[in-house]
């Protein structure tokens, strides 16, 4: 494959197959949505009966939301795999076709110019980080899970995801979903392509168009 058009078109059918077992898992929760809760202002006790009552109501509805939940729950690994082949995908495309050599402002003390890494600081920025770099950071992590520590940049694109999450709060604090730190995540794959819109080949094909198109 010569060209960035070429690679699109023969790997598109892989690829729409991967959102389609990426969206049957998401489906899951889909399925059993929890029907709304509401109540006026009023004293406690009222506000107290009133949520008494819709729990008694919907009981059986809760019930499937929470098993679909706990299914959900034992599929994550499942979904980031697919979504991991996924980034494997796009990583390929920027490593065969991206010619960029220039280092964002901010980057240059975690990418060296002749690092492969260079050739991913393109594309629209995700919490002040090139899309590019979230798809390597994103990719190695996932491949990498087994290991203790990821090697820079990885380890700042994650660090940015985390705490550019323009929440505003009293006690500063770190997004969960892409904080290294956290024990209950083994892939942030999943995470990382919600964050980065990619939930349908046509956002997918998108963001990888205008990426290989922006270094040209």
């Amino acid at each position: 494959m010569e060209t960035p058009e070429e690679y699109i078109q023969r790997t598109e059918s892989a690829v729409r197959k991967l959102f389609e077992g990426i969206d049957e898992y998401t489906s899951i929760l889909r399925r059993h949505r929890l029907p709304g809760f509401s109540s006026e202002y009023g004293d406690d006790a009222a506000f107290q009966s009133k949520y008494e009552a819709w729990l008694l109501e919907n009981e059986s509805a809760i019930q499937k939301r929470l098993e679909a939940e706990r299914q959900y729950l034992s599929e994550t690994f499942a979904q980031g795999t697919l979504c991991g082949a996924l980034l494997q995908v796009a990583a390929k495309a920027i490593e065969c076709y991206s010619e960029n050599e220039a280092i964002p402002e901010g980057w240059c003390e975690f990418i060296r110019p002749n690092n492969k890494s260079a050739r991913f600081c393109i594309g629209r920025k995700i919490r002040g980080v090139p899309l590019g770099l979230v798809i390597y950071a994103a990719r190695n992590q996932h491949t990498h899970f087994e290991d203790s520590e990821l090697r820079e940049p990885n380890c700042e694109v994650f660090r940015r995801l985390a705490e550019n999450h323009g929440l505003k709060s009293e006690e500063p604090f770190v997004d969960p979903a892409f904080d290294l730190a956290n024990r209950g995540l083994v892939s942030y794959a999943s995470n990382c392509t919600a964050l980065m819109e990619w939930r349908n080949y046509s956002s997918y094909e998108a963001d990888i168009r205008a990426l290989l198109q922006s270094n040209q």
